[in-house]
């Protein structure tokens, strides 16, 4: 199982998450200080995005900074494919190390780096999370383990809340594999045993890894799950279950075997056997109630499969599977990035996990729309449920964040979702809880071997059980100093309600003289409504309404600009 085949895309998205879109350069003043944004003058070290007169500038420029601190890599690499389009680039440093650098004359401005590319944030309000966080579900006293390629664990984005750690990284001198274990050894536990910053991860690798490593794919994943935003990061938005905690598994080996890599160029990569997967599983089993873990996820696989796998290539891994369902622990799995339209990859082939296609977010300047089915997805009769995969930008080493694409990143949302539902419904089974997300899906349909296929897109917050309501106002007539409006009471959660009660403030002091279907309290122009005995048990999507009459008191009959309904 090559781990490379579910980062089809990771590149490209890499190469334009600096932002391919610029302004038109115009000069600042001679002074570089006016050419400093206000943010990159205060103390501390700061991203900023150096923007000069054209892009034939920027490469020799942008040496001229590197310069300044020599000692330090302090210049973001350009992409080749970009060399010589882009009329900026990123620096990173301190405030005096951007004054030199502003004091060049065809340095146009420095300014912070803000994040504003299609990310977490816009995932998690495709798939609701932003509307659970904001309720209050966060996954908390919930973990999430994560079989990949180990985790940067002092990054901001997991703020302490790693659980527990492992790795179990097989060696074998033919393959040329070696252990990724910070120790050395084939396997090791313990508080940094996942460690994704080892020299074995980040040092005599190829160009294409020579920014995050070749151990950056869990750290990703990761924060997918569970990442949470920190006053202290430039990531405006948190992982699906952010109160979550995360147990990283490395279960990755380092091949130096260009035959296995891909090539020369691609070499050193991470591979990981079916055995140290399996051994993870296997721990993940022995402390899942000692951490409260309540999903695994696994980004990874290799293979194409049309029908289910459960007997030969996947007996042993169901065997586990099996016993993580009965500690009621879902498995997560990547459907592969082969772009097949009716298989899937192994272990995804497994009739008892919860299989995950990848969609796209909506991003112009690579031309995807939120909710097409991405071009590299497996798809078909055996995936369980799709979610945003492709761009999303997560966590990476080095207390970074980057884009990566592909079923791995649809993987973790769905993982993560886990998380949020078990906190609401602490004891339905893995089955009950998949049968609800899939339930409240939003229908992706597509074709599959030339049949049309339906498969829900991940939409948690329509999953999780909740009492809520939505209150519409409706004027009906009108005549000299009197008015008559309705309003309809819905149950827009997914349980029932048995009271309701609607508030709002009337623009211009009308008052409510008489009212059916309800009862009225009025103070000032506040107005209160709570149900009639009658009206108010409402099933979830049901709604009921209520009418009045008013009185005119000076001003216009002018509807309220909001209400606000609660129910219990």
């Amino acid at each position: 199982m090559r781990l490379r085949s579910l980062l089809a895309g990771a590149a490209t998205l890499a190469a334009l998450s600096a932002g391919l879109v610029t302004a038109p350069a115009q000069a600042a003043a001679d002074d570089p200080i006016k050419k400093l944004d206000p943010a990159v003058r205060i103390g501390g070290t700061h991203r900023a995005i150096v923007q000069v007169q054209s892009p034939a500038q920027a490469r020799s420029l942008a040496a001229t900074a590197e310069a300044v601190t020599p000692s330090v890599e302090n210049v973001a690499p350009t992409p080749d494919a970009l060399a010589g389009k882009l009329d900026f680039f990123v620096y990173e440093g301190t405030a005096e190390e951007f004054r030199k650098i502003a004091g060049q004359a065809n340095v146009v401005s420095i300014r912070e780096d803000h994040l504003n590319s299609p990310n977490l944030v816009r995932s998690l309000a495709i798939i609701g999370a932003d509307k659970a966080q904001a309720a209050g579900v966060t996954g908390a006293g919930k973990a999430v383990a994560v079989l990949d390629t180990g985790i940067d664990g002092d990054h901001p984005f997991f703020g302490g809340r790693i659980a527990a750690e492992a790795c179990f990284s097989a060696e074998n001198a033919d393959d040329k594999a070696t252990s990724l274990c910070p120790s050395g050894a084939p396997f090791q536990l313990g508080a940094g045993a996942a460690n994704a910053t080892t020299d074995a991860c980040m040092k005599d690798v190829s160009p294409g890894d020579a920014t995050f490593g070749i151990c950056a794919h869990g750290s990703h994943v990761a924060g997918i799950v569970a990442g949470k935003a920190h006053s202290s990061q430039r990531e405006p938005s948190n992982g699906v279950a952010p109160g979550a905690t995360i147990v990283p598994v490395q279960v990755f080996s380092r091949f130096a075997n260009p035959e296995y890599c891909g090539g020369a160029e691609n070499t050193p990569c991470v591979l990981a056997y079916d055995s140290s997967i399996l051994t993870g599983m296997a721990y993940v089993n022995t402390i899942a109630k000692q951490y409260g873990i309540v999903s695994v996820n696994l980004s990874l696989g290799g293979g194409k499969y049309d029908t289910v796998c459960d007997t030969g290539d996947g007996a042993d891994f169901k065997a586990q599977v099996d016993q993580l369902l009965a500690q009621n622990v879902a498995t997560v799995v990547a459907a592969g990035n082969e772009g097949h339209e009716a298989s899937v990859s192994w272990p995804a082939c497994v009739s008892n996990v919860v299989t995950v296609g990848s969609t796209d977010v909506e991003y112009p300047q690579v031309g995807t729309r939120t909710d097409d089915v991405s071009s590299f997805s497996n798809r078909g009769e055996m995936l369980d449920l799709f979610a945003p995969g492709w761009p999303i930008f997560s966590s990476v080493p080095d207390n970074r964040f980057a884009g990566f694409g592909g079923t791995s990143m649809a993987a973790p949302h769905v993982a993560g979702a886990f998380a949020l539902m078990r906190e609401k419904l602490p004891d339905a089974s893995v089955e009950q809880i998949l049968a609800k997300l899939k339930a409240a899906g939003k229908p992706i349909s597509y074709t599959s071997a030339g049949k049309q296929l339906t498969t829900p897109r991940l939409d948690v917050w329509n999953a999780l059980p909740r009492i809520e309501c939505a209150a519409v106002y409706s004027p009906k007539a009108s005549w000299p100093g009197g008015f008559q409006a309705s309003v309809t009471v819905k149950n827009t959660g997914t349980l029932p309600i048995k009271s309701w009660k609607v508030t709002w403030t009337f623009p211009d002091r009308q008052r409510v003289l008489t009212l059916w279907n309800g009862k009225v309290s009025q103070s000032g122009a506040d107005v209160t409504v709570t149900n009639a005995r009658w009206n108010g048990s409402l099933a979830p999507g049901a709604a009921t309404e209520f009418g009045f009459n008013g009185q005119l008191r000076g001003g216009a009959d002018t509807p309220p600009a909001t209400l606000t309904c609660t129910a219990a």
